[in-house]
Parts: C-alpha cells; sequence; structure tokens
C-alpha cells in the first residue's frame, strides 16, 4: 500500500470516531492514547478524573510554616517554622485564627511526623480535603524564577522545544478526540491580571511541539479585563459575517499559491498552521462569549488580616469553578496563576522580605478560596467542584530557604526541598499521606520527585498517556525504568501509591 492511501484510511477512521492502537508499539493513530501493551499502568477507571484544576501559587510558596511543618526542628538555631517564630504566633492571632498553631498531617518516610502549618488554616478547616490529600516532596537545582517556573508549569528546561503547559496535552488530546468540532477550548490558564509580571510564568501557555490548535486559553482575570468586548466583535458591526468570508477568501487564496495542482496537498508551515487557527477560533467568537459571561469579570471585595481590596484569587477561583462545572463546554484542565490577595512587593507570593506578613494574607486568603469552591460532604452543590470528578494539584516553582535571608525579615528561593500536593482524583483516604522526605539537617529533600513526575501524573489523571514525542521520556521518570511500562507502572504504584 502506497504511503498517502495508507495515511489516507488512517485519517478517514479517526474522522469516523475509530481509535487505532498498536499492539507492541508506542506510536499511536491517536494521540494521548495509551498502547494496549501499556495498560496495566493505566489507573483504574474510578480513579481517573474528568477535570483538574491546578492552583499555581507563583513566587515560591514556603514549605515549612506550611505543608511539610515539623514544629520541633529549628529550635536552636531560628530556622525552619522558628525562624520567625513570634511574629508567626503575633500574626496568626491578629488575623483571627484560633486553635492550635500547627496540626498533624502523618509521617514522612522516616517516621517524623509532619503537620500543616499555621497559614494552611483553611485547608486544616476541610478534613474531608485533608482525607484526600498526598503530599508530594519535590527537588529540583533552578534558583531563578526565570528557570523555575518553566521547569515547574512544563517539566521541560527553559530552551527545550518540547517546552509546552499540560494544557496543551488536556487542549490537544480531548479536542482530537471530538474531531475538532468544539469551538470552546477544553484547557484554560487563568493569569492574575494585566500588571502581572511574567517570570516565565506565560510559559504555561507554551505549546511546544505541539499544534496551534493545541493552544489553551489564556485569560487576565480582572475587573478591567476587555476580552468580553474583543469577543463581542463590536467594531464589526453588522459587516462581522462578511469580514469574515473576505479573511477566509484570502487564506484559501494564498494557500494555493503554494498547493501542487492535482494532488490535494497543503502548505507544512507551522506560522501558517497557527494562523489559520487563530482565524478559525475568531470566527467561533459567539460560543466563547456564552462561556466567558461579562459576571466572571465583576470585582469580589474581601477583607484578610486587615486589609481590603478586590480579591483576584476570588475572581479566578470563581472562573475555575464555572468552567470545570459547566453543563456543555466543560473545561477539562483549569490553571490558576496565583499571585495572592495583595502580592509581595517582589511579585506573587515571593517573600525576601516580610515574609509572615504576606504570607499569612495571601497563602490563607488563596487556600480559602480554594475550599470555598470544593463541595463539603453532602453539600451537592453543581457549581462547586467534587472531588471524585477532579483532582486539585497544588503547585509552586520552588519553595523558601529554612533560614532567615540576609538576616532580614524575608525568605530566599529554595528549590532543594518543597512540596506540592495532589487533592482528590486517584487519592483516596488509602493513597493519603506524604511521598519522599526532607531532612533537618540541610533542610533539603532526599527522596522526592522531579516536575516533570508532577506533570506525568496530571496526564495520569485524566487517562492521557504521558510518553511522545511532545511530552515526556522513559528517562523523565526517577528510578531507571527500562521502558514505557515501567515508568507508567512507577507513576501508579510509587508516586500516586496504587497498588492495582
Amino acid at each position: 500500500m502506497k504511503r498517502r492511501a495508507f495515511l489516507g484510511g488512517v485519517a478517514a477512521a479517526t474522522a469516523a470516531g475509530i481509535t487505532i492502537l498498536r499492539r507492541s508499539s508506542p506510536a499511536l493513530a491517536t494521540w494521548g492514547e495509551w498502547p494496549l501493551d501499556k495498560l496495566d499502568a493505566v489507573l483504574p477507571e474510578p480513579r481517573r478524573v474528568k477535570n483538574v484544576l491546578e492552583l499555581y501559587m507563583y513566587g515560591g510558596i514556603n514549605a515549612f510554616d506550611g505543608l511539610y511543618t515539623v514544629p520541633g526542628w529549628g529550635h536552636g538555631n531560628d530556622t525552619f517554622l522558628n525562624v520567625f517564630y513570634d511574629a508567626t504566633v503575633n500574626r496568626f492571632e491578629a488575623c483571627g485564627f484560633s486553635g492550635e498553631l500547627t496540626e498533624p498531617f502523618g509521617d514522612d518516610e522516616t517516621g517524623t511526623t509532619v503537620h500543616l502549618g499555621p497559614w494552611t488554616t483553611p485547608l486544616r478547616q476541610r478534613p474531608d480535603v485533608l482525607a484526600r490529600t498526598r503530599i508530594m516532596v519535590q527537588r529540583h537545582e533552578q534558583f531563578p524564577h526565570e528557570g523555575a517556573n518553566p521547569l515547574a508549569l512544563t517539566g521541560s528546561r527553559l530552551g527545550s522545544p518540547r517546552m509546552a503547559g499540560a494544557g496543551a496535552a488536556v487542549q490537544r488530546y480531548f479536542s482530537e478526540r471530538d474531531g475538532g468540532v468544539r469551538a470552546a477550548p477544553y484547557a484554560y490558564v487563568l493569569y492574575p491580571g494585566s500588571e502581572f509580571p511574567t517570570d516565565n510564568v506565560r510559559s504555561a501557555s507554551n505549546v511546544g511541539l505541539h499544534p496551534a490548535s493545541a493552544a489553551p486559553l489564556g485569560l487576565n482575570v480582572d475587573a478591567s479585563s476587555e476580552l468580553v468586548r474583543l469577543l463581542a466583535r463590536e467594531n464589526l458591526g453588522a459587516s462581522r459575517h462578511e469580514f469574515d468570508a473576505a479573511v477566509d477568501h484570502y487564506l484559501r487564496a494564498y494557500e494555493d499559491r503554494f498547493r501542487p495542482h492535482g494532488i490535494g496537498a497543503t502548505t507544512r508551515s507551522a506560522t501558517r498552521s497557527s494562523y489559520t487557527f487563530a482565524n478559525y477560533a475568531k470566527s467561533r467568537s459567539p460560543e466563547l462569549q456564552d462561556v466567558l459571561a461579562a459576571d466572571l469579570f465583576e470585582p469580589i471585595p474581601r477583607a484578610e488580616c486587615g486589609d481590603t481590596a478586590d480579591s483576584i484569587p476570588a475572581m479566578q477561583a470563581r472562573t475555575a469553578a464555572r468552567l470545570l462545572t459547566r453543563f456543555d463546554n466543560q473545561a477539562r484542565y483549569v490553571q490558576w496563576i496565583d499571585a495572592g490577595f495583595i502580592p509581595a512587593s517582589s511579585g506573587g507570593h515571593d517573600t525576601h522580605s516580610r515574609h509572615v506578613t504576606y504570607t499569612a494574607r495571601n497563602a490563607t486568603h488563596t487556600f480559602a478560596c480554594l475550599t470555598s469552591i470544593i463541595n463539603a460532604p453532602g453539600e451537592n452543590d453543581p457549581t462547586k467542584l467534587d472531588l471524585d470528578d477532579t483532582m486539585i494539584v497544588i503547585n509552586t516553582e520552588f519553595g523558601r530557604t529554612p533560614d532567615r535571608q540576609d538576616e532580614g525579615d524575608g525568605l530566599n528561593h529554595w528549590p532543594h526541598g518543597y512540596v506540592t500536593a495532589m487533592i482528590g482524583g486517584p487519592i483516596t483516604n488509602t493513597e493519603r499521606g506524604i511521598y519522599g522526605y526532607i531532612t533537618e539537617h540541610e533542610g533539603a529533600a532526599e527522596k522526592w520527585i522531579t516536575p516533570a513526575e508532577n506533570r506525568i501524573m496530571l496526564l495520569c489523571a485524566l487517562g492521557i498517556y504521558p510518553f511522545s514525542s511532545q511530552t515526556f521520556a522513559v528517562g523523565d521518570v526517577r528510578g531507571g525504568p527500562r521502558d514505557e511500562l515501567q515508568a507508567a507502572l512507577r507513576i501508579k504504584q510509587e508516586y500516586f501509591g496504587i497498588a492495582k
């Protein structure tokens, strides 16, 4: 059979909704489908989720007064939770929190009892959420934001051609499965307003080696967003359809200049393909107007620790919940890039100074916004997230140092030992707990996962095969797996903790 005839047959089969799997090869006719010889590593059906919400706390969240607090560490040398102990106690009380400063969560793999710190109080007030929380110790070697953000968001180092946010894989997988007929995106990235300094956080929207159609929709969430006006395309008035028809005409005419006559070929330019997809997406703006209604961008005034402001985190939480719980055009992945209630002077949660003041206000506010959109037991609110359907990932680019920075009141970047969390979805009370551990000696992780493995876990939770030339390789999974099956089994059995 000639190559062209074969490819035509594959395309026809795919268009007819037929999923083609090769039994002994990782090459797939439908991108993201699991090969039949790797199905032992697929998460069980009840553990896979419909969608994922990723809360990305930009700037770097401290583990030692957050999700990995050991109260006894640092008594003798003012480190870890004790680095600013008196200020922490005073701020905890001033912000109106009651009860103990910390709360035991579980033992790490050395038998050390890890507590949840003072600024996780909104999470501590939801034992149903904690019952489905798996804390993942992480580590990498990138100290600057400009290198750490791309690594944490994509699993690839800055400059890698395959550097793509998780949203690109999710958007591609689900849009190709429905034949590309849906106008509304499957994946979104919610940025915190137009004044946001990126530090390469925009890499969350990268498509890498995926086609342009895999791009997630990036939204600046603030009260001054122009998105609603742009979607309405009011400048075109009654001439909108004529305008679109003219652009389509000239696009076809341009394509015909490069089309070899008689064989129906098209140009293979990535730039032209990107333009074609952008033109297609523009023409579908009425569908997006329904999904991204104007009320999503209305301000939400809030108060936290004596400060009042319009809360961007509350707006982002509202938008995420709306997108993930829609009856139609439901999102499959929303990434909430969080910069806090009133961002630190260095940006987001980057507390080089006034660590206790900023963290008490910002981390607690964000966690409160997160828990407010999760159904409590028996609540069954259809506009809130259900942890059986949705996995929540709490992510950040790195942690903060266990000792103070330059003898001041701030903490520096610390990628050597920090934590992220997986909540709900594949994580039940059986998998609840801590993977890996950090030592008191240096505050560094001795057993951990990498940012790439974090991204692979996210894809596996959605049922997306994580190994392809556009995503990850066997070598991205630590522990020396020999092949893709061993790598995927390690993700399932060791990192998720699912034995069967």
